[in-house]
């Protein structure tokens, strides 16, 4: 592995997440806070709720390749800056974590997959509604904690440290 870069697959998986979470952030936001129709409603909550089950075993194998490999030279900074760095990173594993069981938690039906059917895992409404509001939370401070990550992408590559090189095939 380069020890400037990360290597393929942690490029892969990042960029593959990042266009994920942003769209199952953005449509779920914006259908369930816009006046749009119940057909329209039902199909982006149906896409994703496929898209964030079949997201479930990419993000495993993110963290896997987060955990097993080393980071790239001059990735750790040192001092307060490398712990607000790392302690963000690991807040969207974590709250990406929280989203995705949350997700499954709070489906009061299946997941049709296509070659089969994820059953609901709860049916009590207070459980139910519980895991819906957990859901709804973690979104918001995942969506808050992204805008944050590219806000300081975009202050680093302002300053000349160029960082998104290293995120970049």
């Amino acid at each position: 592995m380069n020890n400037e870069k990360y290597c393929w697959q942690q490029l892969l998986l990042h960029w593959l997440s990042a266009v994920i979470i942003i769209w199952a952030l953005a449509s779920g936001f914006a259908v369930s806070m816009l006046n749009v129709s119940p057909v329209t409603f039902e199909r982006v909550t149906q896409v994703n709720s496929v898209v964030g089950t079949l997201f479930i075993p990419v993000f495993l194998l993110r963290c896997y390749f987060r955990v097993a490999l080393p980071l790239p030279k001059n990735v750790n900074d040192e001092g307060w800056r490398a712990f607000v760095a790392h302690f963000t990173h690991l807040s969207l594993y974590g709250l990406t974590a929280v989203v995705l069981l949350s997700g499954i938690l709070m489906m009061d039906r299946g997941i049709d997959l296509g070659v089969f059917t994820l059953q609901s895992m709860l049916c009590d409404p207070f459980w139910l509604g519980l895991w819906f509001d957990v859901h709804v939370l973690s979104c918001a401070l995942l969506a808050a904690l992204v805008v944050l990550h590219v806000a300081a992408v975009i202050k680093h590559e302002w300053w000349g440290r160029r960082i998104v090189r290293r995120m970049w095939f």
